[in-house]
């Protein structure tokens, strides 16, 4: 009768020692993972190290070759899949890097860096227009750190593409952000002004230059963005101020110096001024017509257009028009500047080679045509 108590005791026992076996080996088999996968973790540390050394000492085919390694350990860490990118477009494989970000932005669309990182493989490829779009998901998406810096700096780079585009429209759109925030760094507050020039925003830009002068008057590249704000908006005569500093500045500035002897020249040309009198109009008018009709006759031919021999044959007969008394004076004026501003189209289109855009003439034209 008392055997099977013993029996029992013993099969409880032998099991216990099972089970405490069995968590022995459990414990030392998640041991040696956890050791295996600190080792592997250490290995891959060293090797995407080894690649980001590479990278930054101007080695992009060792550096994939490093960061490859890498992720072949830790095939979901998106900081090694992200330099993995950046090392590919530095190498020049751009269709890798772009195969490498797809995968990135599959799993999160919002990923700042990997999004700036697709935009610049697209700008890679000629693909400009595309690039676009990753670059306001860069300057709105997530960053782990900095993540207002990086987000300027994203903007200052889509600045530049469109620059480079010349898209005025486009790079406007991004520009107004950051003159709402203007940096205090006064370089970077006159490239934001130069820029507003560039995007045909001639008030936002004299602002800017304002701005700067206001802490800094001695600065004559300042000075300089300000006179041609100023010359944008036919505010000539301030602007001829401002170059005049420019010069006072920096005597042999070039820029300088060819825009103050263009904004006097205008001065002296635009007939439209306030404050003329009649006959000097009417006298402005004329040296228009003169000035264009000598531009044209070195390239009117036999074979020119009707067009341009009959407005050329115009030109001739108002040149000959007596002197006019300042009573009748405004009854040629409109008649002349007629003549000038169609004689000067037709040149555009027949003439080679085309005329300066910034010469005197041509931008008294220009602002006549608007």
């Amino acid at each position: 009768m008392m055997v099977q108590p013993v029996a029992g005791r013993s099969f409880l026992a032998t099991f216990a020692l099972v089970l405490v076996a069995i968590a022995g080996l459990f414990a030392i088999d998640m041991f040696l993972a956890k050791t295996d996968r600190a080792e592997s973790h250490i290995e891959a540390t060293r090797l995407f190290e080894e690649g980001q050394a590479s990278l930054k000492n101007g080695d992009p085919l060792k550096a994939v070759d490093r960061i490859s390694d890498a992720i072949t350990i830790e095939r979901d860490n998106r900081d090694y899949l992200r330099s993995l990118a950046s090392a590919q477009l530095a190498a020049g494989e751009s269709a890798d890097a772009q195969t490498t970000l797809a995968g990135l932005l599959s799993s999160n669309s919002t990923d700042g860096l990997a999004n700036l990182l697709m935009a610049r493989v697209l700008v890679r490829e000629g693909r400009a227009a595309d690039a676009v779009a990753y670059y306001h998901r860069a300057i709105y998406g997530s960053w782990k750190v900095d993540v207002e810096g990086n987000r300027r700096r994203a903007r200052l780079e889509l600045i530049d593409l469109l620059a480079q585009q010349n898209s005025k429209a486009e790079l406007l759109a991004e520009l107004l952000p950051m003159q709402d925030n203007a940096p205090r760094d006064l370089t970077a507050r006159v490239y934001l002004g130069e820029l507003l020039l560039r995007a045909d925003s001639p008030p936002r830009a004299a602002d800017v230059f304002r701005g700067i002068l206001h802490e800094s008057p001695s600065n004559s590249t300042a000075n300089l963005g300000l006179g041609e704000a100023e010359f944008a908006q036919g505010d000539y005569r301030a602007a001829e101020k401002s170059f005049q500093t420019v010069l006072r500045l920096a005597p042999d500035d070039p820029k300088g110096r060819h825009w103050l002897d263009v904004c006097r020249e205008l001065l002296q040309l635009d007939p439209t001024i306030r404050g003329l009198a009649s006959s000097e109009r009417w006298r402005r008018s004329l040296t228009l017509v003169r000035q264009v009709r000598n531009d044209v006759d070195s390239c009117v031919r036999e074979d020119s257009s009707e067009e341009l021999k009959e407005w050329a044959s115009k030109a001739d007969a108002a040149l000959k028009t007596p002197a006019k008394e300042p009573r009748t004076a405004d009854d040629d004026f409109e008649a002349n500047l007629d003549i000038a501003e169609q004689l000067w189209q037709i040149r555009q289109k027949e003439c080679q080679p085309q005329a300066s855009n910034d010469s005197a003439l041509a931008l008294v034209l220009k602002r006549l045509a608007r």
